[in-house]
């Protein structure tokens, strides 16, 4: 999954405001080959790696609030029913709370990005 410009892979420096990169999942088998829980009940375990412009000051990854890195790339991860393995929706933030961009769960591209290339035409 690519969003938000381009840049090279593993540089965040040149992303303008959010970037879903690269990400994976795994059924969870915690605790489901003991009855009554079962494998069909597991949950799916999902990742994706994020890389943020120098303006974001946090994210909201679903409900969770997480503080920007000083390098600028982190690695978000969600539990979800194995039926539905979409990520959630990440929203970045600025320092004082402003929404700057955010991503859905099945979109490639963050509404900043979207707005620019609109800009673009």
């Amino acid at each position: 999954m690519w969003g938000g410009g381009s840049v090279t892979p593993n540089d965040p420096a040149d992303v303008d405001v959010i970037e879903v990169r690269s990400g994976g999942g795994v059924l969870s088998l915690a605790r489901r080959l003991n009855p009554p829980d079962s494998i069909v009940t597991a949950p799916w375990i999902g990742c994706v790696e994020v890389h943020l412009g120098q303006n974001v000051g946090h994210l909201l990854i679903g409900n969770r609030r997480v503080d920007a890195l000083q390098q600028r790339k982190l690695i978000a991860a969600w539990t979800s029913a194995r039926s539905d393995r979409a990520r959630p929706v990440i929203v970045a933030l600025a320092p004082d709370g402003t929404e700057l961009s955010r991503i859905g769960p099945h979109d490639t591209l963050d509404t900043h990005t979207w707005a620019r290339l609109r800009e673009e035409l």
